[in-house]
C-alpha cells in the first residue's frame, strides 16, 4: 500500500495462465459489483492483441473511500510476455490467482504456480500480499474440482473459491474477503 498526497493506493493483481479468465473476472466485478460512484473511469483500460488477449495488462482504478483508491490489474498470461509479469508485482497488496480448472490446462497451471513461487522468493511485497486462488471455469465439463486442484498445485495455504467468471459465481464473495482483509491490514498499521 502506498500513501501519496494523503491518499492510500491499494494494488490488486489478477494473475494466471492465458485465457484462464483474469480479464473476464475483472470485467464482471467492474460491471456487476462496483457501484458507479466508486468508478474513477467508465471502462477498463486495456492493451490487447488483435484477437482480444491482454497484451501487457488490463487496468481499472476504483475509489473505495475519499482517501482509498484500489487499482486492479489483470496481468498478461501469454508466455511471450513473462518479463512484464514480474514487473507488475511491484508494490502489490493482493493477488487473485486465477486457475483454469480444465483438465487440459493442468501443466500450464503448474508452470504458473512455479513462476509465482519464484516471484515469492524475490519480491518482498508479494510475500506480504493477500492471495486468493480462484478455481475458474467450474461451469465447464472436463474440469478438476477445486480440492483436487488445490492439492495437485500445492496451493493449500491460500483462501480459495470455485468460480465462473462469466456468471460471477463466487466473485463477489472472494472480492469482499480480499478487500476486508486489506482494509483490516491498513487499520492494524494505523493508516486508516
Amino acid at each position: 500500500m502506498r500513501i501519496v498526497d494523503g491518499k492510500i493506493y491499494i494494488k490488486i493483481i489478477f494473475f494466471g495462465t492465458a485465457l484462464a479468465g483474469k480479464t473476464t473476472s475483472l470485467q464482471w466485478l467492474f460491471q456487476h459489483l462496483i457501484p458507479a460512484d466508486m468508478k474513477i473511469t467508465d471502462q477498463i483500460r486495456s492493451v490487447k492483441t488483435s484477437f482480444g488477449q491482454t497484451l501487457l495488462f488490463d487496468f481499472v482504478p476504483v475509489q473505495l473511500h475519499q482517501n482509498i483508491i484500489v487499482r486492479f490489474y489483470a496481468a498478461t498470461g501469454q508466455d511471450y510476455y513473462t518479463s512484464t509479469r514480474k514487473l507488475i508485482f511491484n508494490n502489490v497488496d493482493g493477488v487473485f490467482f486465477v486457475i483454469d480448472s480444465q483438465k487440459k490446462e493442468m501443466e500450464h497451471n503448474k508452470e504458473f504456480v512455479d513462476e509465482f513461487k519464484k516471484y515469492l522468493q524475490t519480491i518482498k511485497e508479494l510475500q506480504e500480499a493477500k492471495v486468493i486462488v480462484l478455481y475458474n471455469k467450474q461451469d465447464l465439463d472436463e474440469v478438476y474440482n477445486p480440492e483436487d486442484l488445490e492439492k495437485e498445485l500445492r496451493l493449500t495455504q491460500y483462501d480459495s473459491w470455485p468460480t465462473c467468471a462469466l456468471t460471477g459465481m463466487n466473485l463477489r464473495a472472494s472480492f469482499q474477503v480480499m478487500i476486508c482483509d486489506l482494509l483490516k491490514k491498513l487499520k492494524e498499521k494505523g493508516d486508516i
